[in-house]
């Protein structure tokens, strides 16, 4: 008589420490709505894209700043519900990647080749092929972001220079030699300033951008007026934060000399950006 398999206390315990492990509804819940608040950055950039369609170019920034609302806080709920841990098999990572990919680069870059000054057909085309493609290198490295959160080359962030442009009634050789010099420098390892989470000049950082935002957005609804003032805000609040980055390149990353008082177990967050 074979001997019975009798499962052992040891052999048990697995499936007891699951059940005990498992998520509350409340905390599935909220894990999903985080997820649907990222997915909604694709609704965002499907209006952005009929108002671009449409002729109506503010419209068309106002969906991409909610857009990019989504993105700059999706990231701080999905850590704080924890998404990784609740809803492991559904990567909301390669969702926010997408919208990215869309709100800050492709949808960009359509606008800049139907709207903006490139010179003669088909150059508008070649650019935009330029962006596209230069900005898969951005994407696609795992290097992209120090361990002190500056991004490592040129963050792809062609939606900025797409309103600078737009805003500034820059000409077409100024355009064409911009964007030659940016895809470029997608492969180049110079620093960029994240503002919210660098720390070195973390106040100054916002602020400045604070006041890029705002003035251009003062741009936009005054558009074509360009009072010199407001240009004045945008190139001063903007060369702060390139020359944030290149000070990182040049004296290289700051000595943390106090551990972080915040613990933080949730891995790199699926949302994040």
């Amino acid at each position: 008589m074979p001997e019975q398999n009798v499962p052992t206390t040891t052999e048990q315990a697995p499936a007891s420490s699951e059940s005990a492990t498992k998520p509350s509804l409340g905390r599935v819940i909220a894990a999903w709505a985080v997820h649907a608040f990222t997915i909604s950055g694709l609704a965002w950039a499907t209006l952005a894209l009929f108002a671009m369609l449409d002729n109506n170019i503010p419209m068309m920034w106002l969906w991409f700043v909610i857009a990019l609302i989504v993105d700059g806080v999706d990231g701080t709920l999905a850590r704080k519900v924890g998404v990784r841990q609740v809803i492991p098999w559904f990567d909301g990572g390669v969702v926010d990647n997408l919208v990215d990919y869309l709100t800050w680069t492709f949808l960009p870059a359509l606008f800049m080749a139907m709207y903006l000054p490139f010179g003669p057909k088909p150059l508008p085309v070649i650019m935009m092929v330029v962006i596209i493609v230069s900005s898969v290198f951005c994407y696609a490295n795992d290097g992209e972001k120090s361990n002190d959160n500056y991004f490592v080359g040129f963050p792809a962030a062609w939606n900025c220079v797409a309103i600078v442009m737009y805003v500034l009634q820059t000409p077409a050789w100024v355009n064409i030699a911009a964007t030659i010099f940016l895809a470029i420098m997608t492969l180049v390892p110079l620093h960029y300033t994240h503002p919210a989470r660098v720390k070195r000049f973390r106040t100054l950082n916002i602020a400045a951008v604070a006041l890029w935002f705002l003035a251009t957005c003062w741009l936009v609804a005054i558009y074509p007026e360009r009072p010199l003032s407001t240009v004045a805000v945008i190139v001063v609040c903007g060369g702060w934060v390139l020359l944030a980055g290149c000070l990182r390149s040049i004296r290289g990353a700051e000595l943390v000399t106090e551990p972080s008082t915040t613990p933080d177990t949730e891995p790199a967050s699926s949302d994040d950006s």
